[in-house]
């Protein structure tokens, strides 16, 4: 990963464009710290220059340096790379990287796993390559292929490139949406950058927040939807979608907007494809989809929860590998480190467990919150973070993490199973749906214990429910985007559902996220359980694949059975990492209800939330994502830490 930035003017222009070139580029500096470069583009003369800046490998020291304010030279577009190498670690990766022919010029943050394969048959086709990177991969697939390139393309991308047989500037996201790229249009032009803080930079003064979004985070949770972020002026180019601006076109609205690939409209049936043979091309696919993210001329490790997921990633890394380093974190009153060293009954790993993550959240979560650049909505993003330092610190540049399990195989049972189950019992699996509700409530001693005391609790509630007459719902209430979304949720179908997570909730905010905490270190993630092979092939699967004998992710299970311990393979719960919400913001309010105090007294949020501790008892969760917005804006103002 790397970061990109750059522009295209509304008029050329040579002695104004300084500024730009210095308020895009400073914020991501730390995206790319091995080196740097730019390209200035005169569109009307079809002319692209490279230069170097004081940051550009000293190997490139041929490159004319970017002249003063008074000398830029005339031109109306620029591309801007900062480079973290992770493949062909020579000067040969340079960007913005030129095709042979010299008529692509692009910009590239991301990795292109499949990389080697294109490699082979565009050499088939004539292509003689000069290095050995993939971005060369990219730029002369786009030369030859044009926008079949990004079909073929496994991995994760935000590219920006100009075609000087076209005059066109192209821009293309990953298909989930790993990689990402906002934009800014003034009057002066469109400005592009992997980072906000880069386009608040272009002009500080005139950016506002965006109040619907505020709401609606504080409310649902949910953000980054709708390609939209918490300032008015700043929004995100749509992923799994190409941009392509006409000769003269600096307006996004003059572009064309193209979707090259798509979600699954709807699932099979279990007769379109047997259970045998589902698990069988899952694990094929899986395998591949790992091995692939192996690729790497730095060193390579991996998030070790023991959980499913991520076991399951180890277990199919060590089939080709091994050289296996896993990283585990032992959490005192949640420590999952017992059931993660089952693996070594199977694998000789590696093993490094984390015990004290340094850093101190109370103290950081101010700068913390600027490397974020918005609102989050877990404060775990900071203990991830410090883990990642931890294993930049001992040598690690690649991390290969499980995330993203749980969004393609319906693995959230309370968000996935109420809708799973009325739609077996609809469509014919009724003895399927009632043997796993009845598992899930009452297979373990521990499970009926748990669901005796939730039917006595809910007692007082049910009578209430049967024998008072509900009063209508009030219509009141800030209405957000967010919310109708929210909304709208029970109403989707279990399909509608699985979307709803990669569309709206769970996947657009998390992968922001996990960019900006972990490119501000930076090292990289990569997430085999989102190859777009497994997201097309988990979200067709039947239901009755998915959940079964009361066990979720049921085909994964099956899928992994020779490889994983049963310790793992079995488990009927999986702690997490949970944040102490409660316990750690009543610890703590000395200092977070100020926060607090001084945001309430901005009157940003419409509604009324109640006091900081009557909060703090009812939902500390939301108490967190007020928090967030709080400690956010007053680093906007620069007031404090």
């Amino acid at each position: 990963m790397c970061g990109i930035a750059g522009y295209i003017l509304r008029a050329p222009t040579g002695h104004q464009a300084a500024r730009y070139i210095d308020a895009l580029l400073g914020p991501i500096r730390q995206r790319g710290p091995d080196d740097e470069g730019l390209s200035l583009i005169n569109r009307q003369k079809r002319s692209v220059r490279a230069f170097r800046t004081d940051q550009t490998s000293l190997k490139l020291s041929h490159l004319p340096p970017l002249g003063k304010e008074l000398s830029l030279p005339l031109h109306d577009a620029a591309l801007i790379h900062t480079r973290y190498s992770i493949i062909d670690l020579t000067e040969g990766g340079h960007q913005p990287f030129v095709s042979s022919d010299g008529t692509i010029t692009a910009v590239f943050n991301g990795e292109i796993y499949n990389y080697l394969e294109l490699r082979e048959e565009l050499s088939a086709q004539g292509v003689a390559f000069r290095t050995l990177s993939d971005t060369e991969v990219l730029v002369e697939g786009y030369r030859l292929w044009g926008h079949d390139l990004w079909n073929r393309m496994n991995g994760f991308w935000a590219v920006a490139l100009y075609d000087v047989r076209s005059d066109e500037m192209v821009f293309s996201r990953d298909r989930i949406g790993v990689a990402p790229l906002y934009y800014r249009e003034l009057p002066e032009g469109f400005f592009f950058a992997s980072l906000i803080q880069s386009l608040i930079d272009i002009s500080p003064g005139d950016v506002e927040m965006d109040r619907d979004v505020v709401e609606g985070f504080v409310q649902t949770g949910i953000k980054d939807h709708d390609q939209s972020t918490f300032y008015r002026q700043i929004r995100s180019l749509p992923s799994l979608t190409t941009v392509t601006l006409p000769r003269g076109g600096w307006r996004l609205s003059e572009g064309t907007a193209k979707r090259y690939w798509d979600f699954p409209a709807a699932r099979l049936k279990p007769g379109d494809l047997s259970f045998e043979e589902a698990v069988q091309r899952y694990r094929d696919i899986f395998f591949n989809a790992v091995d692939l993210r192996l690729r790497a001329d730095v060193k390579v490790a991996f998030e070790l929860s023991g959980g499913l997921d991520s076991s399951s990633v180890v277990a199919a890394a060590a089939m080709t590998r091994k050289d296996i380093t896993t990283y585990t974190v032992s959490i005192r009153g949640a420590d999952e480190e017992p059931y993660a060293r089952a693996m070594l009954e199977r694998y000789p790993l590696d093993y490094r467990v984390l015990k004290y993550l340094e850093g101190d959240f109370k103290s950081e979560c101010g700068a913390f919150a600027r490397i974020m650049e918005e609102p989050y909505d877990n404060p775990n993003a900071y203990s991830h973070h410090c883990m990642l330092r931890r294993m930049k610190a001992e040598g690690v540049s690649v991390v290969v993490t499980g995330a993203g399990g749980d969004e393609v195989l319906a693995g959230y049972e309370a968000s996935f199973w109420p809708k799973a189950y009325e739609e077996l019992r609809r469509n014919g699996f009724f003895w399927t749906a009632e043997w796993y509700e009845f598992c899930r409530r009452f297979m373990t001693l521990r499970k009926t214990r748990e669901t005796l005391a939730h039917y006595l609790a809910d007692i007082p509630g049910y009578l209430r429910r049967r024998l008072v007459r509900p009063k209508p719902l009030s219509a009141g209430g800030t209405v957000t985007a967010a919310g109708e979304y929210r909304k709208s949720y029970g109403r989707l179908s279990f399909h509608e559902q699985a979307l709803y997570h990669f569309r709206v909730a769970l996947v657009p905010f998390y992968m922001r996220s996990s960019d900006h905490f972990t490119m501000s270190i930076p090292i990289e993630h990569r997430f085999p359980l989102l190859d777009y092979r497994m997201v097309e092939l988990g979200l067709q699967m039947p239901i009755p694949y998915l959940f079964r004998g009361g066990w979720t992710k049921y085909l994964l299970r099956k899928a992994m059975e020779p490889y994983l311990p049963d310790r793992i393979l079995w488990r009927r719960k999986k702690m997490g990492f949970t944040f102490p919400y409660r316990l750690y913001f009543g610890e703590h309010a000395d200092v977070f209800q100020p926060r607090w105090d001084r945001f309430h007294e901005r009157q940003v949020l419409t509604e009324g939330t109640g006091s900081y501790q009557n909060l703090l008892e009812r939902d500390p969760v939301k108490l967190w994502r007020i928090l967030s917005t709080a400690i956010w804006l007053a680093g906007q103002e620069g007031a404090g830490p």
